[in-house]
């Protein structure tokens, strides 16, 4: 028996390319079938291909929004560090005044210490001071006292203590001349008057209380040292 092989192989060759065929599409419809419904465990709960492109895209907005956090982040960091550059560079400024105002301050002290130790001093002349001018002064009513204005007596007698004050005093001729006793001539016995050798034109001595003057020519009397 003789068989037609070219009817076999062209059988076969239908058969193998409809397998073929049948194999490609069953590929085709499974993998889009598989895409669409694949799954996978994210989680512990199972997600879908277009889930996950949803995770992906949320994870990617996340992301964006994170580094603009980091970019805000950074320019508040860079502004913080110029902020604290001033400060420290104020800091610096403010630590020499302070270190100024220590050493103006100890000057102060000093010049404080030397002025209160000169107003001791002051204090002390002044009161030197005070106490020469008290004697001064004692001394010039004194001598103020000596310097009143001289005293005339006419021709007669008086009395010391009565009508003229006890002291040291020069005696002058007002005019003329004549006889000056006191108490009789024992205690003084003059003649004063001037123009003559014989007469004395002055003459100084000490008048106590009680002493009794006669004269016989007016006399001016002035107090003396």
């Amino acid at each position: 028996m003789k068989v037609d092989l070219s009817v076999f192989n062209k059988k076969w060759l239908l058969y193998i390319l409809i397998s073929l065929l049948l194999v490609i599409l069953s590929s085709l419809c499974a993998h889009s079938i598989g895409y669409n419904k694949a799954s996978v465990l994210i989680k512990d709960k199972k997600v879908t291909a277009d889930e996950i492109d949803g995770e992906i895209k949320e994870l990617r907005s996340e992301l964006r929004s994170m580094e603009e956090n980091v970019e805000t982040m950074v320019e508040e960091e860079s502004n913080k560090q110029v902020e604290l550059d001033e400060l420290q560079i104020k800091y610096e400024e403010v630590s020499g005044l302070v270190s100024q105002k220590e050493n103006i301050q100890k000057e102060v002290d000093t010049l404080v210490s030397q002025v209160e130790e000169k107003n001791g001093e002051l204090n002390k002349i002044s009161g030197e001071i005070a106490n020469k001018k008290s004697e001064l002064d004692t001394l010039n009513k004194g001598i103020l006292a000596k310097k009143k204005e001289p005293r005339t007596l006419v021709a007669g007698v008086f009395l010391a203590g009565k009508d003229i004050p006890p002291g040291r005093y020069k005696v002058e001729p007002v005019n003329g001349f004549g006889n000056y006793f006191v108490n009789g001539g024992s205690k003084v016995n003059i003649i004063l008057g001037r123009g003559d050798d014989l007469f004395l034109p002055e003459y100084v001595f000490e008048l106590d209380e009680g002493d009794e003057i006669e004269a016989t020519l007016s006399v001016k009397y002035t107090l003396v040292e």
